[in-house]
């Protein structure tokens, strides 16, 4: 197998390495220092190097824009060296700058015919609900269910237990009328549970878009989703 060399314009000598020798190893062979938190996976792109002149195959570039690819970047850990190159290492402030540019991941578009009114994922109900007394001394939980079935059309709910052990001051505080906020599910799991996700005092039509996030914090990646 062929050997090629691999000069990085650093104060670290030139290496050796087979072709098909990951950019990373001829890094590690040569003493260049990378960051890779993401353990050579190419998802966080800390790796990423300048290839100023020479032959690589890059195997992923999911972290890469076009104007980085047409700019010589490689991820370390997804580039095979197939030729003598020569490698740029950029200041890691750099690479954090590179990663954290704004970019348009994908537009975002609504199907045909939907209406945020009628289709909405997350809704709220306002309530009325019929105080306990002596007669009827059903648990606020059950009461709330029976409220949300008989006028509003909703079976089966589901609650956390957070919110479920603010149900009962949240109804005496408003005189047993209230606003539920239930998340009804994307349609996408037919069998999924509506969940109650909020109870708010008072009786308020709070108008449609509602919106929500969900934030995945990562080891080495954010992740939003609205």
């Amino acid at each position: 197998m062929t050997d090629h060399t691999v000069t990085f314009d650093t104060d670290h000598d030139p290496v050796a390495v087979k072709t098909g020798s990951l950019l990373s190893e001829a890094a590690q062979l040569a003493g260049v220092d990378l960051n890779q938190p993401c353990g050579g996976q190419g998802r966080c792109g800390r790796c990423a190097l300048q290839i100023i002149e020479g032959s690589v195959r890059r195997r992923s570039t999911i972290r890469l824009s076009e104007q980085d690819l047409d700019q010589g970047f490689a991820l370390a850990c997804q580039t095979v060296v197939e030729g003598d190159i020569k490698v740029s290492v950029p200041e890691q402030k750099k690479i954090e700058r590179l990663l954290t540019t704004d970019r348009t991941a994908a537009e975002v578009t609504v199907p045909k015919g939907y209406d945020f009114n009628r289709d909405q994922v997350i809704r709220a109900f306002p309530l009325t609900l019929t105080p306990p007394d002596m007669s009827d001394q059903t648990d606020d939980w059950s009461r709330l269910s029976t409220g949300l079935r008989q006028q509003a059309g909703i079976e089966g709910a589901q609650v956390s237990l957070t919110l479920l052990r603010r149900i009962g001051s949240v109804l005496r505080e408003c005189d047993w009328e209230v606003t539920a906020i239930l998340d009804l599910g994307s349609g996408e799991n037919q069998d999924e549970p509506p969940r109650l996700i909020e109870l708010l005092p008072g009786k308020e039509l709070i108008p449609p878009p509602l919106w929500a996030a969900a934030i995945d914090i990562g080891t080495t990646t954010i992740t939003v989703w609205l």
